[in-house]
This record gives structure tokens, C-alpha cells and sequence, in this order.
């Protein structure tokens, strides 16, 4: 396809804001002109020969994360007494050798974007801020798919030993009161994706949000509201880092491109973990039709109405609220949600 057609696709969609959409084309990047696929293939390349994404990717053929990664996860940690705790401390012999001989003969050709993502790409200059932020958007779903191609594949040697299904009894109720409906369907989750049912690949998409979650330090989102569309933030989930949802610094955005994309990358490591430099924040319990930030409006899950929420907490924590004012500012946002949900229910109940 021409760079003509694409932008004819993208003039009849009506919308800039580029997310996945089924009404629309989903294309491989062979339709790219030589210079603007060179430099996807050669990125999506550099990710897969990281050590992170080397591990992250072997642990979802072996089936089950290792014990460590799966207690790293913040909001998403497993039950004290879960098997994972000690069944799982090393990948299963010969799972390595699958990763590194899936990497050897990977096709970036089989990777399927949406249309006007491409065209949005290929029309900006390379180097200019428009092409980093797409070159990003396209390198985070791509190892989102990686992730998807991987668990579909089955091969997981884990199927039938209990450890995913397991649940504690009925008696603990503070896990049952979290856990209403019982353990996730995969223990690669990211605590605020879990959304399987409307995902356009149900549980894999929860596997592909995890995986962006460790190689890269959070799930990749955008600015979809026009105000600024040239930000990207990640929503990371381990202890010790910030639940919130974070902007990037120029500065790391600076050097994940040039790790990207640079003739030789040279020392970077992955992932990327928020810190009191990435001062502008957002809420995940904010619905992202208010705060405009996702990268497709479907993916995080919302905060249940009956579950707490935790900005009401009287605690200042400085690693989610650099300052005392944010935490306040964060608190009346979590009142304000309180009070629509009450009142929502009394208009029902009227």
C-alpha cells in the first residue's frame, strides 16, 4: 500500500487520535517506505536482543513468571501462601534455547498495526518529535504482539499443575473480598489491565500488557486529548515505583530513542523506572475518558465502585506523591469519585 492509500485510509476514519480500532486496517510494515521500516526492524531487533526481553519472553513459554518477578508486581502481588512462592524459582530446562531460537528466525513482517498509526509515521521526518513518538508507539505494541504470539502458542509446560488456578480458602475473605471472582486466567497480569473480556485478544492482551510492563518499566500510553500528543507515559507496576501513571522526561525519552534507533546503541538499560524526576502524574483510578491518557481507550480497567481506593489513605507516600499537595490534590479527586458514585446510586434508588 502507497503512502496515498494510507492517508486515504486515515482521511476516511473522520479522527486523529490513533488507537487500535478493528473498523480499521490493520497492516504489516512492509507498506512503509525503505528508511521507515529499516528503522522499526532494526529497533524491534534491539529490544528482543535485551536481557530483559530475553527473560520476560521465556518466561511466558515456560508458562508461569519465576517467583521473584511475580512478588515484584505492586497491586498485583500473589497470596503469601501461593505456590509460585517457592514452585517456580528458575525457568524449566531447555525454555531458554525455545526464546533465543524464536528471536533467531522472528519476522517483524508478521506484526500487525493500525493503518493510521503507520501513516502517521511514515509522514513525519525521522528525528523529528512526531516520528519519536509514533517510532515508540509501534515499538511498545510490538512487544505487545511478541508477548500475544508467544502465549498463543500453548506450549507452556505448566497447563495442568494447579498453580494459576490456585486460590486460597474460602475463609480468608480479605483475598476473596479483592479477588471476587477468583484468580486471573494467567499469572502474567498487570494489576490495572485485567480487562480480558474486551480485549481484542482476551487473556493474551493481559499477557502483552505485562510484558511491556517489564521490559519496559510500564504499559506505553499517550496524550489522546490534543493537549500535548507528542508526550508518552507508562504505567509501571513493581514495588517499590509508583503506581500512577507517569509522563516521561525529555531525557528519557531521549535515551530510549537513541537506543532505538542509533547506529550502535552503545550502554542502556531497560526498563525504564519512574522516579522523583517524573513530576507529572496521573491517577489510573481517573476513567480515561477524563484524563485523555491511554494508549487505546479499552485498556486500563476501572476501579470497581466497592473497592478502596487508595488516595483516601491518611499516609503521605513519597514515592506516589512528591508532595504534600499532590497528595491532596490526589485525595480530592478520590472524594469527588466517591461522592458521584453515591450519588449515582441515589439518583437510582429515587
Amino acid at each position: 500500500m502507497s503512502s496515498q492509500q494510507l492517508e486515504e485510509s486515515t482521511a476516511q476514519s473522520g479522527s486523529t487520535s490513533i488507537q487500535t480500532d478493528p473498523e480499521f486496517r490493520q497492516l504489516a510494515i512492509d507498506v512503509l517506505d525503505e528508511t521507515h521500516r529499516d528503522i522499526v526492524t532494526r529497533a524491534v531487533a534491539r529490544i528482543l536482543g535485551t536481557e530483559i526481553a530475553e527473560t520476560t519472553y521465556t518466561q511466558i513459554i515456560d508458562g508461569l513468571p519465576l517467583g521473584e518477578v511475580a512478588f515484584e508486581s505492586r497491586g498485583g502481588m500473589p497470596h503469601q501462601d501461593h505456590p509460585i512462592n517457592h514452585c517456580h524459582d528458575e525457568l524449566c530446562a531447555g525454555i531458554l534455547e525455545k526464546t533465543r531460537e524464536f528471536r533467531s528466525r522472528f519476522d517483524p513482517l508478521v506484526l500487525k498495526f493500525d493503518s493510521r498509526l503507520l501513516f502517521a509515521y511514515q509522514a513525519a521526518s525521522p528525528g523529528s518529535r512526531s516520528f519519536n513518538t509514533r517510532l515508540i508507539e509501534i515499538i511498545a505494541i510490538a512487544i505487545h504482539q511478541i508477548a500475544v504470539i508467544l502465549f498463543s502458542l500453548e506450549e507452556g509446560l505448566h497447563k495442568n499443575d494447579g498453580v494459576i488456578e490456585w486460590a486460597p480458602p474460602k475463609s480468608d475473605k480479605t483475598w476473596w473480598a479483592h479477588c471476587p471472582d477468583g484468580p486471573e486466567p494467567t499469572m502474567f497480569f498487570h494489576p490495572w489491565y485485567l480487562s480480558h473480556h474486551r480485549y481484542p485478544n482476551g487473556v493474551a492482551d493481559m499477557v502483552g500488557y505485562w510484558a511491556e510492563s517489564r521490559i519496559l518499566g510500564g504499559v506505553v500510553l499517550f496524550d489522546r486529548s490534543g493537549v500535548d500528543q507528542d508526550a508518552v507515559y507508562i504505567h509501571p507496576d513493581r514495588e517499590d515505583v509508583t503506581y500512577r501513571i507517569c509522563r516521561l522526561t525529555s531525557e528519557q525519552k531521549l535515551q530510549l530513542l537513541k537506543f532505538l534507533t542509533a547506529e550502535e546503541p552503545g550502554h542502556y538499560s531497560l526498563p525504564i523506572l519512574p522516579d522523583e524526576t517524573n513530576d507529572f502524574r496521573v491517577d489510573p483510578e481517573e476513567s480515561p475518558e477524563e484524563t485523555g491518557i491511554y494508549r487505546d481507550i479499552w485498556d486500563r480497567s476501572e476501579l470497581r465502585e466497592d473497592a478502596y481506593d487508595q488516595r483516601l489513605r491518611d499516609v503521605w507516600n513519597k514515592v506516589d506523591y512528591l508532595t504534600h499537595s499532590d497528595k491532596g490534590d490526589a485525595g480530592d479527586r478520590a472524594l469527588e469519585r466517591r461522592n458521584r458514585i453515591f450519588y449515582a446510586y441515589s439518583d437510582d434508588e429515587a
